[in-house]
């Protein structure tokens, strides 16, 4: 979508007289119905989950617009290290053992 976007904006930029908003309505269309379907599965899933908390749907556009992205970064950023070959480790905690012993 963000790249349909893009290149409706590009297309209006190179050829002004000749653009027309035919690509972008369907594409935002699409996103639309596309995000209807998303959120009337999400109710029925809550419809069908009796004892879920209905507070929860609060935070679903934070969860479709901006957890989603993340993760899409972190798929991508972890796949190119695998294809690259680098090693990535845990990152080993070093102890130090300064806690006092409560007694």
């Amino acid at each position: 979508m963000v790249w349909s976007l893009i290149a409706a904006g590009w297309a209006r930029y190179q050829h002004p007289l000749d653009y027309t908003t035919d690509t972008l309505q369907r594409v935002l269309f699409y996103y639309a119905l596309f995000f209807t379907l998303d959120l009337l599965a999400t109710f029925v899933a809550f419809l069908l989950e009796r004892k879920e908390d209905w507070r929860l749907l609060i935070w679903l556009m934070l969860q479709r617009f901006l957890y989603r992205q993340l993760m899409y970064y972190v798929a991508i950023k972890s796949t190119l290290t695998a294809i690259r070959g680098t090693i990535v480790g845990w990152g080993k905690l070093e102890r130090k053992a300064t806690v006092p012993m409560g007694g």
